[in-house]
């Protein structure tokens, strides 16, 4: 590529960028908006916390049929900006009779959660794919992209919880499609800078490149995902029970949305910052770490009473066990696929962590909730995270054999 085309598509690239950060911070808005307060909203409609277990299990549910849809869509159509504008304005039309479907009670809840929540799994998977595309390796470049959801998400939840205080919870379906609209507004500027990703090539006779889902027969990548997995099951008490836990313990709704804000200002420092800890240490010791402190932090929860001081703290770790997390996994994604696998790659992640592990984590804590106490919940959660960080590890261990072998071969 010659200067003066890297000077012309330069502008392009910027523009891209911008669009998204808008669609990562519109789209976590609008996630912020709903995410802490669904469960109570459901609580006050006469629901039991079982059956709030199971619909706010739904949308993890459905990140099993819906991102390898859309990710195998997006990377044969090459058309991801026409997608994410579909499922945003089919998510729109949807949350604009959440009221209604609310009033028909439990059973009716639970096909339109299915249908809304697929729609909505088209965001994730293409814009991060997006995101990785025009970062191409720099975890810096990524950072500064993906904390525009994080700073949606905080701007959300901090307001919410003030807004449903005053006005009750009746007013959260109006919010959530507020937040649904600012979507659709946001998806008609995000693109990836080059229209498509990176064409495929053709292997050369003999050799033909294995299709993206035989790659999880390779031992680091297989553990990696099961790590995934088992951190997003952990992650499920945070998400599906956690509001319930601090209304339970006497925190008002302004007080939830702060201790949830709380959890999301440590991780934009996290993304902030983040080139620092990936310059210095490996990406594979960083996603065990990760792993690691999520078993102590769900494990604390779990253990101690829920004073502010333990809150404090665990809320604060939510910037290793999700920040730094979430971004060592898209590093690692970068690394072992490539360009014109990475929609799909981020499907199979969503699908094996927030699709298998949410939704069995949102209904595993559920029951431990209602059948021993709801301090079980989250000792379960911390299970978990432990098994996911024996996980990393044999990942690392195989990721290093497979490096000594190529070290190896390049020897010879």
């Amino acid at each position: 590529m010659t200067p003066s085309t890297r000077t012309s598509r330069r502008p392009r690239i910027e523009r891209a960028e911008w669009g998204v950060r808008a669609l990562f911070f519109t789209y976590f808005a609008f996630v912020g908006i709903f995410s802490p307060y669904l469960n109570l909203y459901f609580a006050q409609a006469g629901m039991t916390v079982a059956q709030i277990g199971v619909l706010m299990s739904l949308p993890q549910v459905l990140r099993i049929i819906g991102p390898p849809f859309w990710g195998w869509l997006a990377d044969h159509a090459f058309a991801r900006g026409s997608i994410l504008r579909f499922s945003a304005i089919g998510s729109l039309l949807l949350v604009a009779v959440f009221p209604w479907a609310t009033g028909f009670g439990y059973w009716a809840l639970m096909p339109y959660m299915v249908v809304l929540f697929f729609m909505t799994s088209a965001q994730t998977p293409i814009n991060e794919a997006m995101a990785v595309h025009l970062a191409d390796g720099d975890h810096g470049r990524y950072g500064r992209m993906r904390v525009w959801g994080s700073i949606g998400f905080i701007i959300a939840v901090t307001a919410m919880g003030p807004l449903l205080d005053l006005l009750g919870l009746a007013s959260l379906p109006y919010w959530m499609m507020l937040g649904a609209a600012g979507v659709l507004w946001a998806s008609f500027s995000a693109h990836d800078g080059g229209g498509a990703p990176a064409p495929r090539r053709v292997p050369a006779a003999g050799q033909a490149r294995p299709k993206v889902r035989h790659r999880l027969r390779e031992p680091a990548i297989a553990w990696f995902f099961v790590a995934n997995s088992l951190m997003i099951f952990a992650h499920a008490a945070l998400y599906v029970l956690f509001s319930l836990y601090l209304e339970q313990s006497g925190y008002s709704k302004t007080e939830i949305g702060l201790i949830f804000a709380l959890s999301v200002v440590a991780e934009i420092l996290l993304f902030r910052y983040q080139h620092v800890l990936f310059a210095r240490f490996d990406l594979m010791a960083l996603f065990a770490a990760s792993l690691l402190t999520a078993a102590l932090r769900f494990g604390a929860v779990g253990l101690l009473a829920p004073g502010i001081v333990l809150l404090v703290i665990t809320q604060i770790s939510h910037a290793v066990t999700f920040g730094l997390h979430h971004s060592a996994t898209m590093g690692l994604l970068h690394r072992w696929f490539k360009p014109g696998e990475q929609a799909r790659a981020q499907a199979i992640y969503i699908v094996s962590s927030y699709g298998l592990g949410g939704s069995l984590g949102g209904l595993v804590c559920s029951q431990l909730w209602v059948r021993f106490h709801p301090g079980a919940a989250f000792l379960g959660a911390a299970a978990a995270a432990l098994l996911g960080t024996i996980a990393a590890l044999l990942s690392w261990r195989a990721w290093r054999q497979v490096e000594r072998r190529r070290e190896q071969g390049h020897e010879a």
